[in-house]
């Protein structure tokens, strides 16, 4: 498991499965029970907090990176690895997880 892998994860509740990208940083991965993701979804609504990734890391549909629905999930959760997002789309990312926390500030 990579930052930046896209995983088929059981959220559970009304989410369910869906894919979702690892945004941990590197380094702890491997020594974490449990990663932070963001929930990926093929209805993009056009928020300042999405990131439109296209087919990348095969997914069947457009797709929008959610980065107001980070949460953290158990590694025994992630069910099916999908693919991996470049390193130019999780620089986006990053930016766009500081601007959902309203972190513009503290960077």
């Amino acid at each position: 498991m990579n930052r930046g892998d896209v995983w088929q994860i059981d959220i559970g509740g009304r989410s369910g499965r869906r894919p979702a990208v690892i945004v941990s940083r590197q380094a702890v991965i491997p020594h974490l029970n449990k990663l932070t993701v963001a929930e990926i979804t093929s209805a993009g609504k056009g928020y300042p907090t999405e990131v439109s990734i296209g087919h990348k890391a095969n997914l069947s549909k457009e797709s929008y990176v959610q980065l107001d629905n980070i949460q953290t999930v158990p590694k025994s959760r992630f069910l099916k690895y999908m693919g991996a997002l470049d390193a130019p789309t999780m620089r986006i990312i990053g930016r766009k997880i500081v601007l959902a926390l309203g972190l513009e500030d503290c960077v």
